[in-house]
């Protein structure tokens, strides 16, 4: 099929190797391109943070304290890992019979996990640090969910019971995501009795459908009372219903095989004697006399609808009453921006006091609210008592000296303290660019911006990992940082030559966030 072709030669000389004659001239690597010889550059300026008062916080403090969630939500992890692995081989055994196996599974799935010795004493006592070791380990709640479809259905095939007590040692101590865990996993019984019931089907046992039937017909209209807002929770309720739709088709197509094998063999009798529970005439029994227990737990279910909906209520609050706050935090900051520190210090306090107020009557009931619209009110809040202080003192506030200049009652939380430095860099770019129409003049406010956004740019870098969706933030972070030094740039041309300027705008950052300061700025000459 021909000869092998010949690889290229490269442009202006032979191949490396190949003893080319004395026509050819030397070897050029691609193509010819010239690098110049290597030069040592200037160093770069010192670092800006000393024209900040007093210089950067420290940054070290909340490494640890994120280092110690991260430890502990990876250690909470693994064990859920592991429970996880012993719930599916529950469950695998309970299909098949072996009822023995599957509890001794359950019970080592959950001597297991513990999200309390996971935490340990300093971490557990603090319910908003053990909320997001357990968002740290994401894994828990799956574990927690399958624990209790588990062992829902092993009391379901042991006593007809679909709704058992949640353990002690699966519980956070936070009422509303107990609650919503435990309904998830009751939900998620109901698909394994629909998977139990095919399987009895196929043994034509009729009896044992309409009793899952008429189980999961009476969880379904429990459930149905629930106000439930749109989560997973929703989501899973709604398969509830084709759940109870395979069952009322499974129901009919068994009985009705049943029927007409009794028809053929001339036996009506036996055809009765697989008549729904419900419709066959009622024999003394002793025991189910005795009996008090239902297939739904419809106290337990009441008592979880009860706090469900004071948890809705209160939420529906929270939001109402936060937005107030969010909105004065904002016009605070548009007052410092303005240079209106008098109106910024009373809208403030405001803030100040209407968050003290939420906290108390609500929020310290729950401390699942912090993740709502009255986080990113507190997130708001930081950054506008943060901004304030730069603006009059000159310096960049740290987390204890900020809980200090809010005068709230309760602490801020370290992802709302690094979501407003990181929002605060913004406002000081805008401050920046403002100060830059002064001319020549505008080189040592621009310096101290510099400053501030850099000791926020660093200190970040100091820590293990950014906490919630915190980390999204870092490339406005860096864009920010590249804007204000393009400032700075141009005014040093300015203060050369009188030169009217454009900074090219930072590359690598266009569609990271801080869009607001995209292009460069023209000073003019002054």
């Amino acid at each position: 099929f021909g000869s092998p072709r010949s690889p290229p030669v490269p442009r202006g000389g032979a191949m490396p190797g190949s003893g080319g004659g004395s026509d050819a001239g030397p070897y050029q690597p691609l193509g010819g391109v010239e690098a110049p010889a290597a030069e040592v550059p200037s160093s770069p300026d010192p670092a800006a943070v000393k024209h900040l008062t007093g210089g950067a916080p420290s940054f070290v403090e909340l490494a640890a304290e994120l280092s110690a969630v991260q430890a502990a939500g990876r250690k909470l992890q693994e064990a859920s890992a592991a429970g996880r692995r012993l719930v599916f081989t529950a469950l695998a055994r309970m299909h098949r019979s072996d009822i023995v196996g599957a509890r001794t599974a359950l019970d080592n799935a959950v001597a297991l996990v513990s999200p309390q010795q996971a935490c340990g004493e300093d971490l557990w006592s603090d319910r908003e640090l053990r909320l997001r070791v357990v968002e740290v380990g994401g894994g828990f709640p799956h574990f927690a969910q399958g624990y209790i479809a588990g062992r829902a259905f092993l009391s379901f095939l042991e006593g007809g019971v679909l709704t058992p007590t949640m353990p002690e040692s699966l519980k956070i101590g936070v009422e509303d995501i107990d609650d919503e865990r435990y309904l998830i996993g009751v939900i998620d019984a109901a698909r394994e009795v629909e998977r139990y019931a095919v399987n009895r089907g196929q043994a034509l046992d009729l009896k044992s459908i309409h009793i899952s039937l008429q189980t999961v017909q009476s969880l379904e209209q429990a459930l149905m009372q629930f106000d439930f807002r749109n989560s997973d929770l929703r989501r899973r309720f709604d398969s509830v219903k084709y759940i109870v739709k395979k069952l009322e088709t499974l129901a009919y197509e068994v009985g009705l095989a049943k029927r007409r094998a009794a028809a053929a063999a001339g036996n009506e009798a036996a055809a009765a004697g697989d008549e729904p529970v419900g419709k066959r005439s009622k024999v003394a029994d002793p025991a189910a006399e005795c009996s008090t227990r239902t297939a739904v737990d419809l106290h337990l279910l009441d008592r979880i609808k009860e706090r469900y909906d004071h948890f809705d209520s209160m939420r529906e609050q929270i939001l109402k009453r936060s937005r107030d706050v969010i909105k004065a935090a904002k016009n605070a900051i548009y007052a410092l921006q303005r240079d209106d520190f008098k109106k910024a210090d009373a809208m403030l306090n405001q803030c100040s006091k209407d968050a003290g107020s939420i906290f108390k009557e609500l929020v310290a009931r729950s401390p699942s609210h912090r993740t709502s619209l009255f986080g990113a009110a507190l997130e708001e809040l930081s950054e506008a008592l943060a901004f304030r202080a730069f603006r009059r003192e000159k310096r960049l506030l740290g987390r204890s000296e900020l809980q200090e200049a809010s005068g709230l009652p309760f602490s801020f939380t370290l992802p709302e303290y690094l979501g407003g430095i990181m929002d605060l860099t913004g406002e000081v770019c805008r401050h920046a660019v403002r100060s830059a129409g002064k001319g020549r003049q505008a080189v040592p406010d621009v310096e101290l911006c510099l400053a501030c956004v850099d000791s926020v740019y660093v200190g970040l870098q100091e820590l293990p990992d950014l906490p919630g969706g915190l980390g999204k933030k870092m490339g406005g972070l860096k864009n920010t940082l590249t804007k204000i030094e393009g400032v700075l740039y141009e005014l040093a041309l300015l203060s050369q030559g009188g030169m009217s300027v454009r900074a090219l705008p930072p590359t690598g950052f266009e569609n990271e966030g801080g869009g607001e300061h995209g292009a460069g700025h023209d000073f003019g000459d002054r």
